[in-house]
């Protein structure tokens, strides 16, 4: 039973009388089909969605016996049912997308992210990448030979150490060169590069200018623009892993410009903005929601108005 079928059948049990229990037993039926034939070694994904269904089995079977004694309506149960279960395909939808990386090994070639896809796979030489949403990874047919990537987008990297081959990453003329180490490499829409150092030590450099380059270590990050070059150096929490890897989109005292890039990275939308909020910014964090959702969100939270017309955004933003 696919998930469209379920929320069809949910449907007909809130809508329906007490007594017709048709639908409920359909929905039994493909609960008990999935007990069949289940593994010790069943996946993390599957595991959520097994657990979550049998928490709405359990509770259906409760109100069954309970019905028994004294007559109840399905209002009080069904909702917390029908939204339990599509909390769950909606998490499972996302957990599915983020295998451990590990297993596939890439042809030499390019690999990409639709928007709102987020994955991860093992390089020839060992190393593991994360690739963020609208993002896209190219290596050539020498490696590892020769250990270059090019990155658009945003990727985190845990790189097998090899001191006679140096790991480098090109973001533009941006390049991030490391023996062996873990970090995180940002590079939307030539919007600049910004670099976060979680374990080992990393050179980060402009490649037209030998004076544009520093090294990084672990718990440093660092971002550079062609207008302005290098910031300044910061330091941040390395226990803290890049939000988006669990399908998270953070803001941290984000401006509307950076709002506006992060949600087109991860939404297939155009967003229009009228109005200008110098002065507004937003720190917060969502987790497999909705653009209308985040949306709805920053209208209260930085006074700004709405609307969605298909895959068209428009933002009106007031004084904040």
């Amino acid at each position: 039973m696919n998930s469209q079928k379920i929320k069809v059948q949910l449907r007909k049990l809130f809508s329906k009388e007490e007594q017709d229990i048709s639908p409920l037993e359909e929905l039994n039926h493909w609960y008990n089909s999935l007990n069949e034939d289940v593994s010790k070694s069943i996946s993390d994904s599957n595991r959520i969605k097994l657990q979550a269904w049998e928490n709405i089995h359990n509770k259906i079977h409760a109100d069954k016996v309970t019905r028994r004694r004294k007559k109840i309506g399905f209002g009080s149960w069904i909702w917390k049912a029908a939204i339990l279960l599509l909390f769950c395909g909606a998490g499972y939808g996302l957990i599915t997308g983020l295998p451990d990386a590990g297993t596939a090994t890439l042809a030499a070639g390019a690999y990409s992210n639709a928007i709102g896809k987020v994955s991860a796979f093992q390089l020839p030489d060992g190393s593991k990448v994360w690739l963020s949403t609208g993002s896209k990874l190219e290596y050539a047919a020498d490696f590892p030979t020769n250990r270059q990537v090019s990155l658009s987008g945003e990727a985190f990297f845990e790189v097998t150490t090899n001191p006679e081959s140096p790991f480098k990453i090109m973001t533009g003329t941006v390049a991030t060169e490391v023996l062996g180490t873990s970090f995180n490499l940002k590079s939307y829409h030539q919007s600049g590069v910004e670099l976060s150092v979680y374990s080992g030590r990393v050179k980060f450099s402009e490649q037209q200018s030998e004076k544009e380059s520093t090294i990084l270590l672990m718990g440093e990050k660092i971002s550079w623009t062609a207008q302005e070059g290098f910031s300044e150096m910061e330091q941040f929490d390395v226990a803290e892993l890049p939000g988006w890897r669990l399908g998270k989109i953070t803001f941290d005292n984000a401006t509307i410009d950076m709002i506006q890039s992060t949600l087109k990275s991860w939404y297939a939308v155009t967003i229009e903005i009228n109005g200008k909020g110098p002065n507004c910014h937003y720190t917060g964090e969502f987790t497999q929601a909705s653009l209308e959702q985040i949306l709805e969100t920053l209208s209260y939270t930085l006074n700004l108005t709405y609307k969605i017309n298909d895959a068209n955004v428009t933002i009106d933003v007031n004084p904040c």
